[in-house]
């Protein structure tokens, strides 16, 4: 479990995806569209997974009796997991869906937040600061 949970290429690429997420949902609010692109909830789906994966594990070695530098860790960990989640609702036919809602930037917000919150993760976990 350790090696999945400090799998660095791992995390960044789940930063990576909420990045583009992050620009084409800004672009896509800034430019009236209140949807974003069916493609876009695909690579939306997948850094979700790739941050699920992260929290399941760290949740695990935590359970095992590894604990982290910080409890901050713990925190940041958490709501990017929820964050995660989140995004599963926000998507088409989603538990959070809500009519009127400019979906682009509620998509803008929350993938701006995760990927916040997975820097911050990383920074307490890496060098517990």
């Amino acid at each position: 479990m350790r090696a999945v949970h400090t799998y660095e290429p791992l995390l960044w690429t789940a930063v990576a995806l909420y990045g583009v997420v992050f620009l084409i949902a800004l672009g896509s609010d800034l430019g009236g569209r209140r949807e974003l692109p069916t493609w876009l909830w695909w690579v939306y789906g997948l850094g979700s997974v790739l941050v699920l994966l992260q929290a399941t594990s760290g949740a695990v070695l935590y359970l095992w009796g590894a604990r982290p530098r910080t409890l901050l860790h713990l925190l940041y960990g958490l709501l990017s997991a929820a964050g995660a989640i989140a995004a599963f609702g926000v998507r088409p036919g989603g538990f959070l869906r809500r009519e009127g809602w400019r979906t682009t930037r509620v998509v803008t917000l929350l993938s701006l937040t995760v990927t916040a919150l997975l820097l911050r993760a990383y920074t307490t976990g890496a060098f517990g600061r």
